[in-house]
């Protein structure tokens, strides 16, 4: 029976099921791209290159999912097509290097609707040495998808940051507070570039991740790359909830605490310290603590005594 009948849906079962069709056949090129070591599904893709390996990401977006024409203008829409590829920049602490952009315009946009797309992206990418250099038109009678690829370098003195890395005993920290992004700030965050190579030199992380999807689901991608699990502590989880997810929550009564959980689009980074860094450093750097790897799996919330699983969920494609 093929894959298509099965009853499974959901954006990461399809991506364990092509991490089973796009696995390399032994061979030279296959043996080429193990060398740089970064497993399939990370936030970026590493080829060997000389030296100095080339990481690649690609992020696609799309009108009336991550963003809305009617509402919001096209160069803001053009900076958030630039800037979630370059948060995952950020998640693994490389520099960005240039980008290449491919739209599918809506039929019913003008010249300067199109060229303002564009402008925001190339504009919001030169102000982090990324320009666009080249990319692909075209156009349909559907709504606007954009979709930037980024290419970027290692720091000359740290190798890039995975997900895999986390170990028992090593602590959890994130950049920001967290939920509520949909009030507007998941179209205006700035990506934490030059505050991921600070985080890379000077704690030397295990494991990170940006947070896109939702603390719950990214934190577990961490877990499940990393074999391990782990557990949040709640008034550090408290402490961390936007105010935009307090907001929300009196509008809508869903608990500011989920919102915090499961939302995304907040674009922190969430970042696994190792045990022996002192916790004066990650304050230092701004980062606000949230909880401990663990080696038994899953996740759950840690109140006082008490113990409770988290569901890990958050936002997914092909659901």
């Amino acid at each position: 029976m093929s894959d298509v009948s099965q009853p499974e849906r959901g954006e990461r079962e399809l991506i364990r099921r092509l991490q089973r069709l796009l696995a390399l056949p032994t061979g030279a090129g296959a043996a080429d791209v193990a060398v740089a070591g970064v497993p399939f599904g990370d936030d970026m893709a590493v080829l060997p290159t000389g030296s100095t390996p080339w990481l690649w990401t690609v992020d696609m977006l799309m009108d009336g999912v991550d963003f809305d024409s009617a509402v919001h203008n096209w160069s803001v829409i053009g900076r958030k097509a630039m800037a979630v590829n370059l948060s995952d920049c950020a998640a693994m602490a490389v520099v960005p290097v240039a980008a290449l952009c491919a739209v599918s315009l809506s039929n019913r946009l003008s010249m300067s609707d199109a060229l303002e797309l564009i402008r925001g992206a190339h504009e919001f990418g030169l102000r982090h040495g990324c320009p666009i250099v080249g990319g692909d038109t075209n156009s349909w009678d559907h709504p606007t998808v954009v979709s930037i690829s980024i290419a970027a370098r290692p720091l000359p003195d740290r190798p890039p940051v995975r997900r895999d890395g986390a170990r028992a005993g090593d602590t959890l920290w994130v950049t920001g507070p967290l939920g509520g992004s949909i009030l507007g700030r998941h179209l205006t965050f700035e990506p934490r570039l030059e505050l991921s190579w600070q985080i890379s030199r000077q704690v030397q992380p295990h494991a990170m991740i940006d947070i896109s999807d939702g603390l719950a689901l990214d934190l577990s991608r961490v877990l499940e790359a990393s074999r391990c699990g782990a557990v949040l502590w709640a008034e550090a989880l408290e402490a961390v909830i936007h105010p935009d997810a307090r907001r929300l929550s009196a509008s809508d009564g869903c608990p500011a605490r989920d919102h915090a959980l499961y939302d995304g689009e907040d674009f922190e980074l969430l970042v696994v310290v190792p045990a022996g860094v002192r916790e004066v450093a990650c304050r230092n750097l701004g980062l606000y603590p949230l909880g401990q790897i663990t080696d038994e799996p899953g996740l759950c919330l840690a109140d006082g005594e008490a113990r409770a699983p988290i569901p890990v969920h958050g936002w997914e494609h092909f659901r």
